[in-house]
């Protein structure tokens, strides 16, 4: 059986141009939906971009006011460091220094009841030895400190603290015993006998030799000089007071505990 076309035959050329016009019409569809992929992808890009400056923003007006935060700080912080400064300062010379009123109590601790002294002085001589009144010398009473910006002290770091003392014993056994109790005190490096003298004349009391007035009966008169150990060195003060700033910072905050009873 043979097929017909029964479209006439001017219509045949429309039905044939509007297929054509159809795929035109998807290609431009195509590039519609290419344009708005794009404009979305542009638009959360710009939305990201607009939220990450206002975060900038904010984090720099944070900054900005930290900063003016720290700067209204900045002097409690250079007073803390020269508080810091002011205590090291203190804790050397504290450290350095000779503690007379220990080297006294302990002078009075081991002194023999039938010692008797007439004079006693007490000197920081220089580094050469225990000679008494040798190199500068300061007194005991003299400031433990200069008003100069340099920490000074009166007993500077290696001088030798000595002790010279004169008086009378009932025997030259209580004159050796008073040598050896002299040794027990705390921080002695040395005990030189300088005199030892008895009068020999008979009535009233001889005068002796090493000692600064008489004494009773035939009692003997001595003079004896004390040398203590040197002072620390600079070094040394620094190392102790470095190591009593650590123990200090660490024990802040722990709770202490008594012992009992009081020396």
């Amino acid at each position: 059986m043979k097929a017909f076309n029964l479209i006439p035959a001017e219509e045949r050329g429309t039905g044939s141009g509007a297929g054509k016009s159809g795929g035109g019409a998807f290609v431009v569809l195509g590039l519609l939906g290419v344009l708005a992929v794009f404009a979305l992808l542009y638009g959360s890009a710009r939305h990201q971009i607009s939220s990450q400056r206002g975060q900038v923003a904010t984090l720099t007006a944070q900054a900005q006011q930290t900063q003016a935060q720290a700067a209204r700080l900045t002097p409690y912080t250079s007073f803390m460091a020269l508080r810091e400064q002011r205590e090291q300062a203190v804790s050397q010379l504290v450290d350095s220094r000779f503690d007379w009123a220990h080297a006294f109590h302990e002078l009075g601790r081991v002194l023999p009841r039938d010692v008797s002294l007439s004079s006693l002085s007490g000197t920081i001589g220089s580094t050469t030895g225990a000679a008494g009144g040798a190199g500068k010398s300061s007194s005991a009473t003299s400031s433990a400190a200069s008003t100069s910006a340099t920490v000074a002290s009166s007993t500077p770091p290696g001088s030798v603290p000595t002790f010279t003392l004169s008086g009378c014993a009932t025997s030259q056994t209580e004159v050796a015993l008073t040598l050896g109790r002299l040794r027990l005190i705390d921080g002695v490096g040395e005990v030189t006998l300088q005199s030892s003298t008895m009068a020999t004349g008979g009535g009233g009391g001889g005068s002796g030799g090493g000692g600064s007035g008489s004494c009773p009966g035939h009692d003997p008169a001595f003079a004896m000089q004390i040398a203590f150990e040197p002072l620390p060195s600079a070094a040394a003060v620094s190392s102790a007071t470095a190591r009593s700033t650590v123990s200090t910072g660490a024990s802040k905050g722990r709770p202490t505990t008594s012992t009992g009873g009081a020396r």
